[in-house]
């Protein structure tokens, strides 16, 4: 025999059904998945999804596939070429053990898993750029290929730690990405504290020039230090940092700010290499390797940056044809050795 229904539960119900029909919500708006429910409501996820169920018998609700619980309406599911399944395309670099493609790989795939969410994994160097079919929706990491052809098609696609760069035919691309400018403020102040000569002594390590992330963390630092000096690298990677280390070294006797975690391990092992002291120095991303090296750096909220991919994918996959979505978050600075 089914258990009854407690008196509290019976109450929550009712709110629900009043909320779901004063008109406060329009068709289409995603509702409470069961797990949210019952965090609200301080009720087990088995009772949250008997609620649930309730409310779609009612069709006061409805539960899409892999996608959560939503009103009724809004969205066409059934247009022609409506996403079916996601495909998380990267760069092969995302294979490498401890990088941050592997890190973003492995923070989505937990979030895609939570939701109930079905993906498969990619890797844009085995994918011709218009090797997959129309009901695909493309998560894309370092894919410009792929990327290229999704804005040549006017395809919808989602850009993960990137922009997407403006012009109609960026129109349909969505973005998850890093304010990069505020990370790179943030640096300058840190090395910066009470120091009011605006920056002279100091230097910041960037990536190659037209890197959109490098220079938008160069301008944030500049803000904030605008006579800070500056050195290119070429490239992301320890070696690269290990190169410039000398040049850096000389423009920033006062402190060091290095566009990711992996030239300021260049910097830090030139040091060694060479027994100089170890230079004020900051990066950026908490890869692993930051809290190996004690390194201060600002890090990438990578919960936020992987809740706001899985969000805005559950819309598509569900039908949501609106506007581009453009998600931003905030690094935040992580203190360690300074």
């Amino acid at each position: 025999m089914a258990r009854s229904r407690s008196e509290r539960v019976g109450e929550i119900l009712v709110s629900l059904k009043t909320k779901l029909r004063d008109g406060g919500l329009l068709p289409g708006t995603r509702f409470l998945s069961a797990r949210e429910l019952s965090a609200t409501y301080a009720v087990s996820y088995q009772t949250a999804h008997r609620l649930l169920e309730e409310l779609c018998a009612e069709g006061l609700v409805e539960r899409r596939a892999a996608s959560g619980t939503y009103l009724p309406g809004g969205t066409d599911t059934e247009l022609p070429g409506a996403f079916t399944e996601t495909w998380l395309i990267l760069s092969g670099r995302a294979r490498r053990p401890n990088s941050f493609g592997a890190r973003l790989l492995g923070e989505l795939s937990r979030c895609l898993s939570r939701e109930g969410m079905s993906w498969q994994v990619c890797w844009a160097e085995n994918l011709a750029t218009g090797d997959f079919p129309p009901t695909v929706f493309p998560v894309l990491w370092e894919s410009p290929g792929v990327l290229a052809a999704c804005r040549r098609d006017g395809r919808r696609a989602l850009l993960l730690n990137a922009r997407p760069a403006p012009g109609l035919d960026s129109a349909l691309v969505d973005g998850v990405s890093v304010d990069d400018v505020f990370g790179g403020a943030c640096a300058a102040d840190l090395l910066c504290g009470t120091d009011k000569e605006n920056g002279a002594g100091l230097c910041v390590v960037t990536a190659r020039a037209g890197d959109l992330r490098s220079d938008a963390r160069q301008e944030g630092f500049l803000s904030r230090a605008p006579k800070a000096s500056v050195v290119r690298t070429g490239g992301w990677y320890t070696e690269d940092g290990i190169r410039v280390a000398p040049d850096a070294l000389f423009h920033g006797p006062k402190g060091i700010f290095c566009a990711n975690d992996r030239l300021a391990e260049g910097v830090l092992i030139a040091c060694e290499r060479n027994n100089v002291p170890r230079p004020r120095l900051v990066g950026f991303d908490d890869a692993p390797v930051a809290a190996t090296r004690e390194l201060t750096t600002l890090a990438i909220p990578w919960s936020e940056l992987a809740a706001d991919a899985a969000e805005i994918i559950r819309r598509r996959i569900a039908g949501d044809v609106s506007a581009a979505r453009r998600r931003i978050v905030t690094p935040h600075p992580v203190l360690r050795r300074l």
